[in-house]
């Protein structure tokens, strides 16, 4: 999950003997102390990419297709 104002995620992957190692950038950054993940409002009202749909399992949320 990615915060409302998240607009470019880089991860990378890498296999450490029996573990994997997986690490994400993502810009603007978010896990701000106070700040809301998401913005409220009607559910995909701010999705601007085709495909985006309602998510059932998470109420209020939208997805979008994985690229």
């Amino acid at each position: 999950m990615a915060w409302a104002a998240t607009r470019q995620v880089g991860c990378g992957v890498r296999r450490c003997g029996p573990k994997t190692i997986v690490v994400c950038r993502y810009s603007p950054r978010g896990n701000i102390v106070n700040q809301a993940i998401y913005r409220m409002g009607p559910m995909c009202s701010a999705c601007s990419r085709k495909g985006c749909t309602t998510d059932y399992l998470h109420r209020g949320l939208c997805s979008a297709p994985v690229i």
